[in-house]
């Protein structure tokens, strides 16, 4: 009967670890949140799919989304992307594989410009994209108030996008070298379509030679991921949308 009993705890324990090999377990402390509820919804092409919600306990929260999920078991060992919403308006984004465990801590007034996450390359590096953001936000913010206040003057409005455009270009920079830095890593795109206040630093069709890259480095690795797929997708769309070069007159 001891024998039975140890190979029925031995085989209950093989199980559990196979489970957290394929699951994603997303737990943290958010500061000042309180009994707060947490939502966690899966960014698929198709949209927010919503997985779970919690309410936090003293800031802390845990969700384990496991690999019989039917939105996750077809995603093979793809990073998935998920987003954590403690309002409409105060959520964050980050991406992890089967098998990783996440962990963040961040302030309750503002998810994204205050989280800190471990567990990931992937959610690492996005931590890294979105405290980039927030380190060309917060300037850029500063210089939004006098902007609209002298909305008709024109040589005030000058002065400030003499400021302006400087920052947008030193940010693009910082992408394009976080691209060139991580070719093979999945958050290339998060930095690609980076936007702040409808404005993006990419253009697809202008850009679209750094898309196909990205893509070319992605399908590789990834060729099954439906994110890849979209964005060849996109890349061919913007392909087909270029001029013709003029022919050459003979």
């Amino acid at each position: 009967m001891k024998k039975l009993l140890l190979l029925i705890t031995a085989a209950l324990m093989l199980a559990a670890c196979g489970d957290r090999k394929t699951s994603v377990v997303i737990s943290g402390d958010i500061q000042d949140g309180g009994n707060s509820k947490m939502v966690l919804a899966l960014i698929t092409t198709d949209g927010l799919n919503f997985l779970d919600s919690t309410n936090l306990k003293n800031g802390h929260f845990e969700f384990k989304v496991s690999s019989d999920n039917e939105l996750v078991k077809e995603r093979d060992n793809a990073p998935m992307l998920f987003q954590l919403f403690l309002s409409d308006d105060n959520c964050l984004s980050t991406m992890a594989k089967k098998g990783e465990r996440l962990t963040i801590t961040a302030d309750a007034k503002d998810l994204t410009r205050t989280y800190h996450i471990s567990g990931g390359e992937e959610a690492v590096l996005m931590q890294q994209l979105d405290s980039a953001l927030t380190a060309f936000v917060v300037p850029v913010e500063k210089l939004l108030e006098p902007y609209n206040e002298n909305i008709q003057n024109d040589s005030v409005r000058a002065a400030i996008e003499a400021q302006y455009v400087p920052m947008v270009q030193r940010h693009r920079q910082y992408l394009e070298d976080f691209i060139k830095e991580h070719p093979n890593n999945m958050a290339s795109y998060i930095a690609f379509y980076q936007s702040y206040n409808r404005r993006t630093f990419f253009d697809p069709l202008q850009d679209l030679e750094l898309l196909k890259q990205i893509n070319a480095n992605m399908s590789k690795i990834y060729p099954e991921s439906e994110y890849v797929k979209t964005m060849i997708h996109v890349a061919e769309m913007m392909e087909s949308r270029q001029p013709a070069e003029p022919s050459t007159p003979k």
